[in-house]
């Protein structure tokens, strides 16, 4: 759920970014909620990718080596 994503990651501001392990498939269903009309999780899914507090594991390797 992007809400509990969302107190991780905007949260207290005690994590840099959460690297989810599942992104494109988090990302498809928020697409779904939004097509049903759940706009809520997908704001708060735009604000934390948009604002680079979550991200896909696969960048974790780039981000570390830089």
């Amino acid at each position: 759920m992007p809400g509990r994503l969302a107190s991780f990651v905007l949260g207290t501001r005690d994590l840099d970014c959460v690297y989810h392990f599942a992104f494109p498939e988090l990302t498809r269903s928020i697409k779904t909620l939004d097509f049903l009309g759940i706009e809520d999780s997908a704001y708060l899914l735009k604000i934390m990718v948009q604002g680079g507090r979550l991200k896909d594991i696969s960048d974790l390797p780039v981000d570390l080596a830089v």
